[in-house]
């Protein structure tokens, strides 16, 4: 190794370090300390996501998103928790990513390009899942599915790779500030079933002064 291989490493180094105190510091002024854990989660994840591979890369973010979309759910939801869970365990209506990314949608909890952008990553997971043999986010279905995406908020010379893991930070990045805000559902009041008996009596009452005959239909309401 040369000298000048050996400086510019160790210029990468202090470099690296200056941007780790920075976050801190900035972190460290935040006056919400729900906020600053919700930004600590999305960087943790952000280094974790950049040590896997492309394939522990894909199956990696659309697990994570999946359950931060439950998570999401089970927030937005009516407050009924043996219900919700029901509807969320793997055989129940929302237990699949599908069914849980449709569903934010509809609840107004998500919006229509997040929806889109989270099924090319559930696409892009089956498209790793489904390969026994190596793969990338440069073969053409996985490179097709990339290039759709848009919350990277990079050129579109970019790479599949950088498009995909800029997209699921944003994707989170949505979704973990919207846990912060988001409105529960109410429960309807119970419905309170009217009385039939009052209007059996006024329908049979009117029935015999009109006809002088008692009302033919059988009261059960007593």
């Amino acid at each position: 190794m040369t000298s000048a291989q050996q400086i510019t490493e160790d210029e990468y180094a202090r470099l690296s370090k200056a941007i780790q105190d920075l976050k801190s510091n900035l972190l460290a002024q935040l006056p919400d300390d729900d906020v600053r854990d919700q930004i600590l989660e999305i960087y943790s994840f952000r280094d974790s996501i950049g040590l896997e591979s492309d394939r522990g890369a894909a199956l990696m973010a659309a697990a994570y998103l999946d359950n931060k979309l439950a998570e999401l759910l089970r927030l937005r939801l009516v407050d009924d928790a043996k219900t919700v869970k029901e509807a969320l365990d793997v055989k129940g209506p929302l237990g699949t990513f599908s069914s849980r990314i449709n569903f934010c949608f509809l609840l107004g909890a998500i919006p229509a390009n997040a929806r889109n952008d989270l099924h090319l990553i559930r696409k892009i997971r089956n498209d790793f899942a489904h390969v026994a043999g190596p793969i990338t986010f440069d073969d053409a279905s996985v490179a097709e599915h990339c290039g759709q995406l848009t919350f990277h908020s990079v050129k579109a010379a970019a790479s599949p790779g950088s498009k995909f893991r800029r997209s699921v930070m944003g994707l989170l990045s949505l979704i973990v500030f919207e846990l912060k805000d988001l409105e529960r559902l109410p429960e309807m009041a119970t419905y309170q079933v009217p009385d039939g008996s009052e209007v059996y009596s006024l329908v049979a009452d009117i029935f015999e002064k009109t006809t002088g005959k008692p009302y033919p239909l059988h009261h059960e309401h007593n």
